[in-house]
């Protein structure tokens, strides 16, 4: 493997298999539809590639599946933490539906993440988030010229949610990247939630 954070093409395989096989698995229908996070909106969120960046799963009213993107930082002992955790940035210009990739209210994106763990807080697979590194994307957009950046989902041999990033245009040869934080357990200090 060449990069930070890259997952060897065997893994991924496995991951896929796993997350296709898994019985009950209420990821199932943001695997349906193709979530892109285009360089523009990262671009925004990032802060010029300074911040990591948080994707939360939600549901509308009717449960259609919803991705809301948002900038994040992790709080270290510099930040005068003792325990891991991360800080949204809750900038109402700079919270974004992806599979519309839309600017939404702080007020709706809430509402959408509340509804998804409404429906799913007691499934043993049960995460409202996964952190993602900013190396992640600064490879992607920046070195490889990525976009968008396809985000994708896969469950590791412990049944665990992995959520990975690749050039979509890079065809079978495609890097893959993983290395986020779900949460729980890791959560954020001040978050959307």
């Amino acid at each position: 493997m060449a990069y930070l954070n890259e997952v060897d093409p065997a893994t991924v395989a496995q991951w896929l298999q796993n997350f296709n096989n898994c019985p009950n698995n209420i990821y199932q229908p943001f695997q349906k539809n193709t979530i892109n996070l285009p360089r523009k909106i990262y671009d925004i969120l990032s802060n010029n590639s300074v911040n990591h960046i948080n994707i939360y799963f939600g549901y509308d009213e009717s449960l259609n599946p919803k991705i809301i993107a948002l900038g994040s930082y992790m709080l270290d002992q510099l930040d005068g933490e003792e325990q891991e955790g991360f800080v949204d940035i809750l900038d109402p210009e700079k919270i974004y539906e992806l599979y519309s990739a839309s600017v939404v209210p702080l007020a709706t994106a809430q509402q959408y993440i509340d509804k998804w763990k409404q429906v799913n807080e007691t499934s043993s697979l049960f995460k409202v988030s996964f952190l993602s590194p900013r190396p992640n994307y600064i490879q992607l957009f920046l070195n490889d010229q990525a976009n968008p950046v396809r985000i994708f989902f896969g469950m590791d041999n412990n049944n665990e949610p992995k959520m990975m990033q690749k050039d979509p245009n890079a065809g079978s040869g495609a890097v893959v990247f993983d290395k986020t934080t779900p949460c729980p357990p890791i959560c954020g200090k001040q978050s959307i939630i």
